[in-house]
């Protein structure tokens, strides 16, 4: 027994001498595959990790694309109004405001008013029956000696009654009696007359407004105006 153990004792010793030595080297391999491993599983944690985070970026983009996709699919599906160019307004003119017409003149006693002439005029008297007094040249005289139913007025042209000449049948006439009654009369008729003639100074069938005035400049030829009472 003895010598068998002196005849293993070196390669057993030797063995042993071996074990010993790489036992720090089995101990220490297992360990570093283990770390090694562990850090793998960690550095793939984090490779996942970070995938997991960039799939899921990629998941909020394309989530914001199909929105933004619906919207503008929306607006097109929306029609959009049509809005008219505006159109420049032809620019018209614009009148001038009318002046307001004139208050129709007052009819006082003894006046003459022709309203479409725009005329008021006072009237006096002229009481010479034989004709012989001149009739003064500005204002109208109402002749007290006509005949019946006939207010006779003269007055002179150039002068007051230039404007009668365009009186013309139809024209209202009012005169205002001494006792400021308002007569209303309209034209009948007008008419030129040599001043010899008289019959324009006789009574009439009713009641009548004549109005004279001159038709030539040296008095020759009168304008007569005949008008019915309305």
């Amino acid at each position: 027994m003895a010598g068998v153990l002196r005849r293993w004792r070196g390669p057993l010793l030797g063995g042993i001498a071996i074990w010993l030595l790489s036992f720090p080297l089995l101990t220490s391999h297992p360990a570093s595959i283990t770390s090694a491993s562990a850090a793998q599983r960690v550095q793939g944690a984090s490779v996942e990790a970070g995938d997991h985070r960039i799939f899921l970026q990629r998941a909020r983009e394309q989530k914001a694309a199909l929105a933004a996709l619906q919207v503008l699919a929306a607006a097109a599906a929306t029609p959009v109004p049509v809005i008219a160019a505006p159109v420049a307004a032809a620019v018209q003119p614009v009148a001038p405001p009318h002046p307001a017409a004139p208050a129709p003149p007052v009819v006082r006693a003894n006046t003459i008013v022709i309203p479409r002439l725009g005329l008021s005029q006072p009237v006096g008297w002229y009481t010479d029956c034989m004709g012989r007094a001149p009739v003064a040249r500005w204002g109208a005289w109402r002749w007290s000696c006509a005949g019946a139913n006939n207010i006779y007025v003269m007055a002179h042209n150039p002068g007051v009654f230039t404007p009668i000449l365009g009186l013309r049948a139809g024209d209202i006439v009012q005169y205002g009696d001494p006792s400021g009654r308002v007569h209303t009369y309209r034209v009948s008729s007008t008419t030129i007359v040599s001043n010899t003639q008289m019959w324009p100074l006789g009574a009439t069938p009713s009641s009548t407004l004549t109005l004279q005035t001159c038709w030539t400049w040296d008095g020759s030829r009168d304008f007569i105006v005949r008008a019915l009472e309305i």
